[in-house]
């Protein structure tokens, strides 16, 4: 197992600073405090999920209080960190054997087990490997009335995530019917964030073609992490 505080998540760390039992309005509850450092060049939005699972006392949700970085999320600038206070109604005590079921951005960035031995907390299982490659496929939109005006079928798109901020993206061009026209055409990518907005556009030209052709739009270097695309639009024109 490995301690929280050493990994990092896509250039963001964890690590549980400190554990208390507080007693706020006449109840006790738990309190920690968890510091959440980005080292990466550009801010991230992060939002928070914790349940806590008692050794005695069952499974409690966690409340996030920091201020402006609350359970919906909010961006942690570059190079910067945020200590967020956490409490837990109904957990009075802190043991050995307790566990966190913690995801950030609901599990694309992290979704792990933690458990607490010896005053540490360990990740037992971590889910985000391979998060970030989502089925982006799914994202993609193309216009058959489009294509059919420039008698060419948009196939066998193929998105590749190089990072969490990168992707490779390729179609493949065929004319429709097998009947090739001498016009010349581009095909067009564009590619939308959560809030759709266009973050990234690029086209390649062909003006010699044969009635098939691969197109590779080569490496794209987004502003967005990988996971707030919310579509990419591929489509011809002259």
């Amino acid at each position: 197992m490995e301690l929280l505080k050493d990994i990092f998540f896509k250039g963001i760390s964890f690590e549980i600073i400190k554990e208390e039992i507080k007693e706020i309005c006449y109840e006790k509850k738990l309190a920690l405090t968890m510091r959440v450092t980005n080292y990466n060049d550009k801010k991230k939005k992060l939002a928070h999920s914790l349940n806590y699972i008692s050794v005695g006392q069952g499974m409690k949700r966690g409340s996030v209080l920091t201020l402006n970085f609350g359970v919906y999320g909010t961006f942690l600038q570059s190079d910067a960190f945020v200590d967020l206070d956490i409490q837990f109604d109904g957990i009075t005590k802190v043991e050995d054997g307790d566990r966190i079921e913690f995801e950030v951005n609901d599990g694309k960035l992290a979704a792990l087990l933690l458990l607490r031995q010896n005053g540490q907390w360990f990740i037992v299982e971590d889910r985000e490997s391979g998060n970030v490659n989502l089925n982006l496929k799914n994202k993609i939109e193309h216009f058959e009335f489009i294509e059919e005006q420039f008698g060419l079928t948009l196939q066998k798109f193929s998105v590749k995530v190089e990072d969490e901020c990168s992707i490779k993206l390729f179609c493949e061009v065929l004319a429709l019917n097998g009947e090739v026209t001498n016009d010349s055409f581009t095909i067009e990518a564009a590619i939308y964030d959560t809030d759709d907005n266009i973050v990234y556009h690029t086209s390649l030209h062909s003006s010699d073609f044969k009635g098939f052709e691969v197109y590779n739009f080569g490496t794209l270097k987004l502003d967005i992490p990988v996971d707030e695309i919310s579509r990419i639009r591929i489509y011809p024109i002259r």
